[in-house]
């Protein structure tokens, strides 16, 4: 009986062993033995004294590598030199589309595998006695460590997987820091724009910057974490080595280390010109290190890099008149031509303006403090004055889109000039009313895809739009961002929930590509053909990020909590986030809201329902314990309910 029981154990154990078949993408693996666990299996090298070898039929990865206390992605969608990884690797189909699942390779602490291109596909060679092998969706719905999601509401699997499309397909690719970038002079940091080299090589600190910054913070992975450090970093020092010394954050940095401090361009008939993006990256630096801040609390980075925040905020006050209004020329439109004084650029010049102020009182700068608070609300009070000192239309109603230096103004209803003050609080009771009217009224405009920049876009003349055509006269994603945030601030869940699925329908049609312009053949480039610019771009994927898990789901980093959860979703169902940051899951149901911290240490959270329960009253359950800014404490894996009042 006991040799009996014995063989039966050997043939068991054998048959765990012998169920790992190649199949799918990868196509055969030497040297292993596997033994099947709970959702993986453990592959063991059969000679210890030789490595284990996979072979795949794809040339897409990622690689994951903890160097110098950081990690790194190291990715690739086509044929590139060998790269070696030290925690993780995973292989995707070359087809998001793809019926076939992705493969993740685990390490165990001190391994390590190369990926070489081989044959049309990748040959990994892994040198361990062990290590997990997983399996995942074509486009994981995790980040790199396996950390998973899951969008249980309405629309919710169309949502996750073009967030896994973009994350896994754009946001990872575009980091190339330690790879093609590794021996660029200025290589820490460095993201690009497009996947296609041939469209733009460069890392570009303004506009691009701002957008891959928000939509890594809101993934929040700790490589997505550890990337935007690097990111404002590369900032910092670029600003530095201004040649002039005037701390210009420049338009972008090329892969020779050409930096592109001062760019001017000229009209259509040459009958004007601007400067293009003059302060822009000097103000988004202060909010991407505002919120940098609020995901980590990292105050010792802060304290550090004070002294490079206040040098890029020199820039925008050294290009502000006595009046407090913004002299920008252009801030987001590289081709229209505006010359002077931007509505926008002067919200936005406030706005960082209160964040850096904040900083300054995080760090116990009383007095900085103070300075950049007074600039701020001189800056916003002369936004919201009548032309011409100001920048509001009485006759017309609306904020104009900018005067030029000829004292000229154009006003062609410009979605961000309108929204953004109003937004931000600087207006009187009237002018929001104004402003919320206006854009009603011109919603299917601003709405023909998210977000259109202007209600009429047809109304630029020569004079206005730059020599590279009316490229921006349309949608792209950093309008819809502060769009989103605008219907978020209206709370609108209705339209943020027709604006991500748009966006998700569309990237289907190209495996989860996006375009750099959404013209949707209107007015201008009617070609039958949704977009125009540079394909394999990083604006609309970035931008989905952050509209969908902060402004829509609701879960958004906190100077005052660890997490603030605030959903504006529509309908009921569950959402949950396992990456470290995060670790959350809520539910929404018709009898109320539940809350869990899936962490193994207490957190806190503020908590704002009144987007998911308009015009009804919520009571927390009993007992739960409350600081004194009303944030919910929760100790390890401790859940909380509130339960609608009858």
């Amino acid at each position: 009986m006991k040799r009996l029981l014995a063989a039966l154990l050997l043939l068991n154990c054998f048959a765990a062993q012998a169920q790992l078949k190649p199949t799918g993408i990868l196509s055969d693996i030497k040297n292993a033995t596997a033994k099947k666990t709970k959702g993986s299996w453990v592959v063991s090298a059969q000679n210890n004294n030789a490595a284990v070898e996979l072979n795949f039929g794809t040339q897409t990865y990622v690689g994951v590598s903890r160097m110098e206390d950081k990690w790194y992605v190291l990715p690739a969608n086509a044929p590139m030199g060998k790269i070696t990884a030290n925690t993780n690797l995973w292989v995707l189909p070359q087809n998001a589309l793809s019926k076939d699942n992705s493969y993740l390779i685990k390490l165990f602490s001190g391994d390590s595998l190369t990926v070489a291109a081989e044959n049309g596909g990748l040959k990994v060679t892994v040198y361990a006695k062990k290590f997990e092998l997983h399996s995942a969706e074509t486009r994981p719905h995790s980040d790199c460590f396996n950390n998973r999601y899951t969008i249980g509401i309405n629309d919710g699997e169309a949502l996750a997987n073009a967030l896994a499309g973009f994350y896994w397909g754009t946001m990872l690719q575009s980091v190339i820091e330690k790879t093609k970038a590794k021996s660029y002079p200025y290589s820490s940091g460095y993201v690009i724009s497009t996947l296609n080299p041939k469209a733009y090589a460069g890392s570009y600190p303004d506009v691009d910057h701002e957008f891959q910054i928000k939509g890594r913070l809101a993934f929040g992975s700790d490589v997505d974490i550890d990337v935007v450090k690097r990111m404002i970093e590369l900032q910092f020092k670029l600003m530095q080595d201004d040649p002039e010394g005037l701390f210009r954050n420049p338009c972008s940095v090329q892969p020779s280390g050409e930096r592109e401090y001062h760019i001017r361009r000229n009209s259509q008939n040459n009958k004007s010109n601007a400067n293009m993006f003059l302060l822009t990256g000097n103000m988004e630096v202060l909010e991407e290190s505002f919120n940098y801040f609020k995901a980590t609390k990292d105050s010792t980075w802060l304290g550090k890099n004070i002294i490079n925040l206040e040098n890029a905020a020199s820039l925008t006050i050294a290009n502000t008149d006595q009046y407090g209004r913004v002299w920008s020329d252009v801030y987001y439109e590289d081709q229209v031509m505006k010359d002077g004084r931007e509505t926008m650029s002067g919200a936005l010049a406030a706005y960082t303006f209160q964040l850096l102020a904040q900083m300054e009182s995080i760090l116990n700068r009383g007095d900085k403090s103070a300075y950049y608070t007074e600039f701020s609300k001189k800056i916003a009070r002369q936004l919201v004055q009548p032309l011409p000192q100001g920048f509001w239309d009485e006759k017309e109603q609306r904020f104009v889109d900018w005067v030029d230096r000829s004292g000229v103004k154009h006003n062609h209803v410009h979605l961000l000039a309108n929204i953004l003050p109003a937004m931000f609080g600087y207006t009187t009771e009237a002018q929001v009313g104004a402003v919320n009217r206006l854009i009603d009224d011109k919603l299917s405009e601003f709405q023909r895809f998210p977000s259109f920049i202007s209600s009429d876009v047809a109304a630029y003349d020569k004079y206005e739009i730059g020599d590279g055509g009316p490229y921006d006269l349309c949608a792209a994603g950093r309008y819809w961002w502060w769009d989103a945030s605008y219907w978020k601030w209206r709370n609108n869940n209705g339209l943020l929930a027709k604006q991500l699925k748009t966006v998700a329908l569309e990237a289907v049609k190209d495996s989860f590509y996006m375009g750099e312009r959404y013209d949707m053949d209107h007015v201008y480039y009617v070609d039958k053909k949704d977009w125009h610019g540079a394909d394999m771009y990083y604006e609309s994927p970035c931008v989905y990020t952050s509209v969908l898990i902060d402004n829509y789901l609701g879960i958004q980093h906190s100077l005052n909590a660890d997490l603030a959860i605030k959903p504006n979703v529509n309908g009921y169902g569950t959402i949950e986030f396992t990456n470290p940051l995060y670790n959350i899951r809520y539910t929404i149901s018709e009898k109320g809201f539940k809350l869990k911290n899936l962490s193994n240490k207490p957190r806190k959270f503020a908590v704002d329902l009144s987007a998911v329960f308009k015009g009804k009253q919520l009571k927390v359950a009993e007992g739960s314990k409350q600081d004194t800014r009303g944030a919910i404490l929760l100790s390890a894996n401790e859940e909380v309910a509130w339960a609608i009042e009858k």
